[in-house]
């Protein structure tokens, strides 16, 4: 049984990397969103961010039944918590300022983008893959200029990253920036 989670902020090439290792390899892709949305396992929408709003727990409990027959499986997600087990954790990064960059030309609102980078800078979902596969280290692979198929390749050979975006001046004013964003509006 091969189990892989590859999990990332928006934006990062979880789809582009998941779809091609599950081609690959001959595994099933399961995409944990849409499997969210097409089953209304959400509890409301937020229009603000343009996101569903869930129950982790609830939410955790539906997927983990449907997946544990599943032999061989990519399991795409933006919350690896709610995977109850993996055989290798994978969190891709992407280099702040371009992934700005990118769900800006998605169309995304200013408070979506701030958010989504801020979560990158700041790590959250590592950290959220850390805390929660306790027994696994998840593997950081930087996929900035980076092809799918060169993402693949470092994940099937183990070549993971330490990846420290708060080092870098840009980053650390790119923070500062979506800091007041943020602020402005919540304050609202």
């Amino acid at each position: 049984m091969t189990r892989i989670v590859i999990s990332g902020t928006p934006g990062v090439g979880k789809t582009a990397v998941s779809k091609l290792l599950s081609s690959k390899f001959s595994l099933e892709y399961f995409h944990v969103s849409s499997f969210i949305i097409q089953n209304k396992l959400y509890e409301s929408y937020d229009p603000l961010r343009n996101t569903y709003n869930i129950d982790d727990e609830k939410v955790a409990k539906v997927i983990n039944s449907y997946l544990s027959d599943k032999k061989d499986v990519v399991i795409e997600t933006i919350y690896p918590s709610l995977i109850d087990y993996a055989d290798k954790v994978i969190i891709l990064r992407k280099y702040p300022l371009v992934l700005y960059e990118e769900l800006k030309r998605r169309g995304w609102n200013e408070i979506k983008v701030a958010e989504n980078v801020e979560a990158e800078i700041l790590g959250v979902i590592l950290q959220e893959a850390i805390d929660w596969f306790k027994d696994k280290r998840p593997c950081q692979i930087n996929t900035t200029n980076r092809t799918a198929e060169e993402v693949v390749n470092r994940i099937m050979n183990d070549l993971c990253e330490e990846i420290d975006w708060l080092s870098d001046e840009k980053v650390q004013d790119l923070l500062f920036t979506l800091d007041k964003v943020i602020s402005v509006t919540e304050n609202k």
